[in-house]
């Protein structure tokens, strides 16, 4: 239908590129099928003429009031967009890098590019088009970074120096916080990207806790990788293994990358040994903070959160096998996702510069969850409800949480659901 439309727009004076991502992607893997947005941009037409041919093929709408993007109802993944420039090569200029300001004739196939994109794309190189695109918009020395791990690309030299001047003081944290969504879900290596920050020194100016993890130590035991932020850069990238396997990657990647969050608060040296105690509940606060200050979900902080706060358990349960009970593997079902926790657990136990084997502790945890009839991934459902109480006679009031709450205790214990009511009974 895109030829069509395309058709059509041609027919009344006006021509249609395929750009940006989509264009770039679609070079770079030769089909079509790259991408689940495409991006078009129409020359030669105003507003009214382009909205007048989109609604031959479906109800049009708008998005964006100074820069109006049309799209057509049931296709959310075209955009379309009206150039304000006739000139081809002024369009592209004022794209942000080179890779992304390739025009490819939606009829034709014809490839416009007049700013280098085509030679940077083989040299894998991310190179800004001019230096007003990041001073016009500082979130694209950001985005360099992001493309940088999403592509697998080096940065250009001058592109990094422009980087380096980026203020992002005043920039949106949903927008910061939309393209490290981007780093961490596209890459297969996050890394690069986040060197790229640490580097340019948006890190520092942008995630100060990210950045207090560069030069904090790690038992060299434990951690041969080095430092804390050298072993997160690596669980990430393990994590980006991993996350086809996770019910909520999103919240898996975020994870990763701030699970050790709370360690320069904690680390200390005892007895000749260098030791980051309570760095699990201390980061959980702090990667709350973190998400909350870029303006995340409630729900995607609570489950990054959780996933921080438990993030060692897997190992440190394993760890003492023999003598954990029934009782502290159904508390920990039921405070966190086990599926989810065991691969963070997993990337962060392989991300060490060293080469390691997960299996003993997931088939052993695994085991002991389903040997109690627990299914991973679902909260524990409580034998005890409030009508129950009813049916005692215990009447609605303060006193009912207190009761509730010792109910499933005792449920935690492995007692049945008449055993807990006698327990209640004989309390009464």
């Amino acid at each position: 239908m895109l030829i069509s439309i395309a058709n059509e727009i041609e027919r009344i004076g006006g021509r249609a590129f395929y750009t940006g991502g989509y264009a770039r992607d679609l070079l770079l893997s030769g089909h079509a099928d790259v991408s689940p947005d495409i991006d078009i941009e129409v020359f030669h037409l105003e507003q009214e003429q382009l909205a007048a041919v989109l609604s031959l093929f479906g109800v049009v709408k708008t998005v964006g009031k100074i820069y109006p993007v049309f799209k057509i109802k049931g296709h959310p993944e075209w955009d379309f967009t009206l150039s304000r420039q006739d000139n081809y090569a002024a369009a592209a200029a004022r794209r942000d890098f080179t890779i992304d300001a390739i025009m490819i004739d939606i009829i034709s196939g014809e490839i416009s590019d007049y700013t280098g994109g085509r030679q940077d794309l083989a040299a894998k190189v991310i190179r800004h088009t001019t230096p007003e695109v990041l001073a016009d918009d500082p979130l694209r020395a950001y985005r360099a970074a992001s493309l940088a791990g999403r592509l697998g690309f080096t940065i250009h030299p001058e592109t990094l120096q422009l980087m380096r001047k980026a203020d992002l003081s005043k920039v949106p944290p949903e927008r910061i916080a939309a393209e490290l969504k981007k780093l961490l879900l596209l890459s297969a290596k996050p890394s690069i990207g986040l060197r790229y920050l640490e580097e340019t020194g948006l890190l520092k100016q942008l995630h100060p806790d990210l950045y207090n993890l560069i030069g904090c130590e790690q038992e060299p035991k434990n951690h041969p990788e080095g430092d804390v932020w050298e072993h997160t850069l690596q669980v990430v990238d393990q994590a980006a293994k991993l996350k086809v396997k996770s019910g909520n990657p999103l919240a898996l990647m975020w994870a990763a990358l701030l699970h050790d969050i709370g360690k320069p608060a904690v680390t200390k040296r005892r007895e000749g040994k260098i030791t980051a105690y309570g760095h699990d509940t201390e980061g959980a606060k702090m990667a709350s903070a973190f998400l909350h200050n870029l303006r995340c979900s409630n729900e995607l902080t609570h489950s990054v959160m959780v996933l921080t706060r438990e993030h060692m358990h897997p190992v440190l349960l394993y760890k003492q096998k023999e003598q954990i009970t029934d009782k502290a593997i159904r508390k920990l079902a039921d405070r966190v996702d086990i599926s989810e926790l065991l691969l963070l657990s997993e990337a962060d136990f392989k991300g060490r510069s060293m080469e390691r084997d997960y299996s003993p502790i997931r088939n052993w945890l695994l085991g002991r969850i389903m040997a109690l009839g627990l299914e991973p991934g679902k909260r524990i459902e409580p034998l005890v409800k409030g009508r129950d109480l009813q049916e005692l006679e215990i009447l609605p009031g303060k006193k009912y949480k207190e009761i509730l709450d010792k109910a499933f205790e005792l449920q935690l214990e492995g007692k049945s659901k008449d055993e807990i009511l006698q327990a209640i009974r004989a309390d009464d």
